[in-house]
């Protein structure tokens, strides 16, 4: 039987991303439960870039999760 790769699209930036199988390259904010390329989570080490803001905010009011409180840099974490 033939693996198929699965392929994400991450929720911030849309570049592509293998999640599956044998190689889940995905990360997961627990805080704004959204799926992120490895890019996007490794260059938002300290929290999420301003530029992603606008973004974040949008998803957490449709998905009805609360608004975390920002870190000492006053950026959202990570999460």
């Amino acid at each position: 039987m033939r693996d198929f790769k699965r392929f994400a699209n991450c929720e911030l930036c849309g570049n592509q991303f293998q999640n599956g199988p044998h190689l889940y390259e995905g990360k997961h904010s627990k805080l704004f439960d959204i799926w992120t390329c490895p890019i996007c989570w490794d260059a938002n080490w300290d929290g999420w870039s301003p530029i992603w803001e606008e973004k974040l905010l949008r998803h957490l009011e449709k998905k009805g999760l609360p608004i975390p409180q920002r870190n000492t840099k006053e950026l959202f974490p990570r999460g």
